[in-house]
């Protein structure tokens, strides 16, 4: 299928050929990832959100206009799927800096002193190889490749260990904080 034209490919395409879109993934998966990378600066990251904008494309398959560029859609797509991504890693970072930040003890805000004894309440509650790794970056500030070489583990288990850290702890935490806490950290979001 690769000598057709992208007209035609993407004709198929948009009546669900999955060799159609292997021939289109073939053609541009490389670009997309080159393009993608410049923004996220992170291998794993930029592979994940270029597969998860092939998975669009294919849950999109039947809106394609093949009269039009798939060159313009695929990478409007990326475009925005990767202004999405840093919204959200900048929202993430700055929760995180937040609620697992260095709190000094002396802190006089009462909510703040709660906010950070239920996040480590909670970091208890995570299976004790991920905890460890979670407090190896957080707390020791090793970086990935740091933890993967004291570990003796793959910088991608590391990777895959702390966001399931920081996934247990954002969709925990609230259960855990009063209405008023969750207003409270509402005004800084």
């Amino acid at each position: 299928m690769n000598h057709l034209t992208e007209e035609r490919l993407c004709e198929a395409l948009k009546l669900g050929e999955i060799k159609a879109f292997d021939a289109l993934y073939y053609i541009y998966h490389k670009k997309l990832f080159a393009f993608v990378y410049k923004f996220l600066k992170n291998w794993h990251d930029t592979e994940d959100l270029v597969q998860k904008v092939f998975v669009i494309i294919w849950e999109k398959r039947r809106n394609i206009n093949p009269e039009k560029s798939f060159n313009s859609y695929l990478f409007t797509i990326a475009r925005n799927e990767v202004y999405d991504w840093l919204k959200k890693k900048a929202l993430t970072e700055y929760c995180d800096a937040y609620l697992l930040g260095d709190i000094t003890q002396d802190d006089e805000n009462i909510e703040t002193k709660k906010i950070v004894e239920i996040v480590y309440s909670l970091i208890k509650k995570i299976p004790e190889r991920r905890r460890q790794i979670f407090l190896l970056n957080r707390e020791e500030g090793l970086s990935y490749k740091q933890i993967a070489v004291k570990l003796n583990i793959s910088e991608n288990t590391v990777d895959t260990q702390i966001r399931n850290s920081l996934n247990f702890l954002r969709k925990e935490l609230p259960k855990y904080l009063k209405a008023a806490v969750l207003l409270f950290i509402t005004k800084f979001i």
